[in-house]
């Protein structure tokens, strides 16, 4: 464990006799500029030398965990980057994770009301996030750091009325892990600080390794043609300075904030179940999922007022293709933690489109572009992304691009952290922490479920729509009936 690791000192890493190593591949370069952070906001105080046990722990089972980045010596210039993984027993001395503490000198009450209210700003970022924790992959390489940081921040308690809080932060290369991954991890330590058994992936294979995915991709690449259009688009220099300035635009000029809302458990229910009913009332065979009904709900909501009628949107919302690939002949993708995802092939629209449909009506089209997902689509972005490494997943053809991920169903916000302090969570929050700490705007996440069902939606939004989407779940939860 470390309380303030040295920014100038790249923590050494020892030589090891023998370790794997493999590459990563475009679908992780195109984030290697972001670092992104889970947050969870506990009551209680964690014992960080019991998580810092218990990650040790993790990390020496699961040997991918305790691995670095390096840069693919062979191929330097195209930025290609490979994890080296160590298979000797790992020395006491040699770092396989970052945890850092710090007691906030403000109360808690300086930054939330609690009860959690129906909306709320988040957090600060700092709260989660030690400042030395590297933002770009060439950092994670310099300074020789373990892949993943945790940090942990204090809230005593002031009297004996009041309760203890801690915030706990989990902060990985964006360029290494995915959701999907994180998540993964999440489960194993969750094992772990309970002291339970859990599924510990074999050691690598000694030497150089190919990526599962990449082998399947090239398989079926041979012979293949008329690729669906990727959701992506290629930013050059004008690309970057558009994309910097929208964002800045509408933090400074539209107002955008970072706000969580909370969703009660019957409000939702009456949503999801009525839309699902309507659906399967006209299309018997057609059964819509919970985050195709809120993905539609969100879009309808977020574009009902403020933007102008013929603005051509699009919703890019990120989907996992590892059952794809186990499904094509590839390997299981179990325990594979880097990047497997591209967005969902929903169509663009007009606002005046998107504002004349019901919500089962898009959400039936949004379950229907969800099902064509194929490995075509995922032959088609990777090759883009091979040769576009700076790109955005943003449609091509789209003015204004909602950026959507549901990571729900990872339940990595129901993360457990009783064993090592918690009395419960109090929320969840996600950062995407850059070199230049800029803030990505217009995106929703759906965060999960708080222990009595509360639904959070974690987003950054113009003013505006920050107003469309508070109207909406006041509206909600007066349709919920009393009882």
């Amino acid at each position: 464990m470390s309380s303030a690791p040295a920014e100038s000192q790249p923590v050494p890493s020892p030589p090891f006799t023998r370790s794997s190593h493999y590459p990563l591949l475009p679908f992780d370069t195109v984030f290697e500029k972001s670092t992104f952070v889970t947050g969870w906001l506990v009551q209680g105080t964690i014992d960080a030398n019991a998580l810092s046990a218990a990650l040790r722990r993790v990390t020496e089972k699961w040997r991918v965990l305790a691995g670095r980045l390096e840069m693919d010596p062979q191929d330097p210039q195209s930025r290609s980057w490979l994890l080296k993984v160590p298979l000797d027993p790992l020395p006491d001395d040699y770092t396989t994770f970052f945890l850092t503490e710090s007691t906030s000198n403000v109360p808690l009450s300086s930054y939330i009301t609690l009860p959690l209210q129906t909306t709320s700003q988040a957090l600060p970022q700092a709260l989660f996030l030690h400042p030395s924790t590297p933002r770009l992959n060439a950092d994670w390489i310099t300074k020789r750091y373990p892949l993943t940081c945790w940090h942990v921040t204090y809230f005593p308690s002031t009297s004996a009325e009041k309760l203890p809080y801690s915030c706990i932060g989990f902060a990985r290369s964006h360029g290494i892990f995915d959701g999907v991954g994180a998540a993964s991890i999440m489960r194993a330590l969750v094992a772990e600080m309970r002291g339970e058994e859990w599924d510990v992936p074999p050691l690598p294979a000694d030497g150089a390794q190919p990526n599962p995915i990449q082998q399947v991709l090239s398989n079926k690449s041979e012979g293949t043609t008329n690729l669906p259009p990727p959701c992506y688009s290629a930013l050059g220099f004008k690309g970057v300075l558009w994309l910097a300035s929208w964002h800045l635009r509408e933090r400074y000029w539209r107002g955008a904030l970072h706000r969580i809302f909370a969703i009660p458990q019957k409000s939702m229910s009456f949503l999801v179940d009525g839309v699902k009913a309507e659906v399967r009332h006209e299309n018997p065979n057609v059964e819509v999922t919970t985050g195709d009904v809120l993905t539609a709900w969100c879009m309808k909501v977020i574009y009902k007022a403020g933007t102008a009628p013929d603005t051509v949107v699009h919703c890019s919302n990120i989907a996992s293709f590892r059952d794809i690939i186990t499904e094509v002949g590839g390997e299981s993708m179990e325990h594979y933690l880097h990047n497997a995802w591209i967005p969902l092939p929903y169509p663009t629209l007009r606002v005046k489109e998107l504002n004349s449909l019901t919500i089962p009506e898009f959400a039936l089209a949004l379950c229907q572009a969800r099902h064509k997902l194929t490995i075509a689509h995922v032959l088609s972005s990777n090759h883009y992304l091979s040769n576009n490494a700076f790109s955005m997943p943003v449609h091509p053809e789209s003015q204004e691009t909602l950026t959507l991920s549901n990571v729900s169903a990872s339940r990595i916000l129901e993360s457990d952290w009783s064993a090592i302090g918690s009395q419960g969570t109090v929320c969840s929050y996600r950062f995407s922490a850059t070199p230049n700490n800029l803030v990505i705007g217009n995106r929703v996440y759906f965060s999960g479920r708080l222990p009595d069902g509360t639904t959070i939606l974690d987003v950054n939004l113009s003013k505006v729509r920050m107003q469309n989407l508070a109207k909406a779940i006041e509206k909600l939860k007066l349709k919920v009936p009393v009882g």
